[in-house]
């Protein structure tokens, strides 16, 4: 009997479009800001905002690390039935993200100084420090959003991140028009008006706090908090090494641009930037689902579904990638005006610029899906390694030596610049596949093999003549590697537990996984499925009552008995310690 891919494929299918609405509200805000600013107040205002949007990124830190990071570390505790450990996890990093946000207000005082080691004594200047100072001042409702948003989708209701996303864009967008368009504010309209749409969409959380069924709960956030705190740190680190990098990378690249090709090709340079928002806007959704869902089956020990997940995923993303490749290839003119872009000769260098650089777009995904999938499945190293290589370690280098080169042999600067992001790209996945091949002599999904001999997974459907199957496999598979009796006591239980799905899990149940895994000193045995939520060990045998025989007998066999609600399925497992006197099978 060998496992099958339903359910999590069905649930991919239905996070994947929460996921990718949640990518396009939150990424088409930031290109839609772009294309009013640059299109209203002009290119120079359009290149402030987009070289202030640098302390954006800064004060993103917390709440994109602490919300990336505790989001993966509570799906882990999830998936090991640790609500305790996921509330504390959660209840400290809103706190700590809240402290840094009043942190940060304290550095508007030097907004002026910020501008200038960002965009250097240029006609930009004022402008930029305008931006700045808005944007520090709105911190601490950054760093919430952010971590709500991530938390949302671990704890079984991703569709209220998107509503979150989506209502706080629409008065984002609807009050930039207007502060752009009738106010004196300029380029600090842009920047109001995110803070504006983010508070006023707090709303659609309420239900989520209203919520009895809701798995995480606020705790003390600093009673005992050093090692959740540690984990989620940990965990988040790849995520806060892609905004540091992404800072460094701005800052260097805008200072090269703008002393080396001129201010006007910051504006190219821009488009780029809002050429991969725009590539976020679908991919970043498909590639999210590895956070939300990736975590928690991670946590189960679930590592076919880890392998089937990523398959999805990778085939979702390069369908879409080609479609958007040949939207631009095809489209780079009216792109480029999209974001006020008008004059003839620097709309010529943008078409030819951008259209390199669109290549650039396939390793991208790669880097970015492999980088998700490292940091979900703890290995943190590589998915840093990742980062640094992408946004600064190779991108940085190739930029220079390019439009060096180009400078020395009279090309054009620009396309070198754009050019320099292929090689950065590209360098930094052949470097990520060899570093993997030399640690773990294995492939780029690094996991343990889930066919091992001490792992049984497979799929079974949901009738009555499947169920029988259950601890024949069992016993055959234990055969050899576990006491006869105990294997007979593991395999009853098993069959009580799959018998139950079929009876009480409605038509909803098109297919059950079951895994059961050795381990040294005890037996874990688990089963999925997408029924109607039902929680066995809640129920008791009542003969006046609601019959639930089954429990009883689990209960008499095993050791311990577990359910949990996770990504919308019915989790049970039951463990039986192997180094205690046993149980009358």
């Amino acid at each position: 009997m060998k496992r099958n891919e339903k359910l999590i494929r069905t649930r991919f299918l239905q996070y994947l479009l929460p996921s990718v609405m949640t990518a396009v509200a939150l990424q088409l805000g930031n290109v839609v800001d772009t294309v009013l600013v640059g299109n209203i107040l002009g290119t120079d205002a359009m290149s402030a905002v987009q070289i202030g949007s640098t302390m954006l990124l800064v004060i993103q830190i917390p709440g994109y690390m602490l919300g990336v990071g505790g989001s993966i570390a509570v799906g882990n505790l999830l998936g090991r039935r640790d609500r305790d450990g996921a509330s504390k996890t959660f209840s400290a990093t809103m706190a700590w993200s809240v402290i840094f946000g009043f942190l940060f207000i304290l550095l508007a005082a030097f907004s002026n100084q910020f501008a200038v080691l960002l965009a250097g004594e240029s006609s930009l200047t004022p402008t930029v420090a305008d931006v700045i100072r808005i944007t520090l001042i709105g911190s601490p409702i950054i760093g919430i959003a952010l971590q709500m948003m991530n938390y949302m989708a671990v704890d079984n209701n991703p569709s209220l991140a998107t509503l979150y996303v989506v209502i706080s864009n629409i008065i984002n967008l609807t009050a930039d028009y207007l502060l752009l368009k009738y106010t004196p504010l300029g380029a600090k309209g842009a920047i109001l008006s995110t803070f504006i749409g983010y508070v006023a969409a707090f709303a659609a959380f309420i239900p989520y706090f209203l919520s009895k069924k809701r798995m995480l709960h606020f705790t003390n956030p600093f009673s005992g908090c050093g090692e959740v705190m540690k984990q989620a740190v940990v965990t988040g680190v790849p995520s806060m090494l892609v905004i540091v990098c992404e800072i460094i990378r701005n800052w260097a690249l805008n200072i090269i641009i703008i002393s080396a090709i001129g201010d006007d090709a910051v504006a190219v340079y821009t488009v780029g930037l809002n050429i991969i928002m725009i590539c976020e806007l679908f991919l970043g959704g498909i590639i999210g689902t590895m956070a939300s869902i990736g975590g928690v089956i991670y946590g189960e020990k679930d590592y076919y579904g880890i392998r089937a997940l990523s398959r999805h995923i990778i085939i979702f993303c390069y369908a879409v990638l080609a479609v958007l490749m040949a939207a631009l290839l095809i489209f780079t003119k009216p792109a480029a005006a999209m974001f006020g872009i008008r004059e003839g000769a620097l709309m010529d260098s943008a078409v030819a610029a951008l259209r390199i650089f669109v290549f650039s777009l396939p390793f991208y995904v790669y880097n970015r899906f492999i980088m998700s999938y490292y940091q979900t499945t703890e290995k943190t190293w590589l998915s840093n390694l990742i980062t640094v290589l992408e946004y600064c370690g190779a991108l940085l280098p190739a930029a220079g030596a390019a439009i060096a080169l180009a400078a020395s042999l009279g090309y054009d600067r620009l396309n070198a610049l754009m050019a320099a992001f292929i090689v950065g790209e590209a360098v930094t996945m052949v470097i990520a596949i060899v570093a993997v091949k030399v640690k773990y002599r294995r492939g780029v999904l690094v996991l343990p093999d889930s066919e091992s001999e001490t792992v049984l997974d497979f799929s079974i459907a949901p009738t009555l003549d499947e169920a029988v199957k259950v601890p024949r496999s069992i016993r055959e598979f234990c055969s050899g590697k576990l006491d006869e009796a105990l294997a007979n006591r593991l395999a009853v239980a098993a069959e009580e537990i799959a018998v139950n799905i079929i009876k009480h899990g409605g038509s909803s149940v098109r297919s059950i996984d079951v895994m059961l895994c050795i381990l040294d000193g005890s037996v874990i045995f688990r089963t999925r499925d997408a029924g109607i939520p039902f929680d066995p060990t809640n129920y008791a045998y009542d003969s006046e009552g609601y019959e639930f025989r089954g429990i009883e007998v689990i209960r008499d066999l095993t050791d311990s008995v577990a359910y949990m609600r996770m990504l919308d399925f019915n989790n049970t497992t039951i463990e039986i310690n192997t180094k205690e006197p046993q149980k009358a099978s």
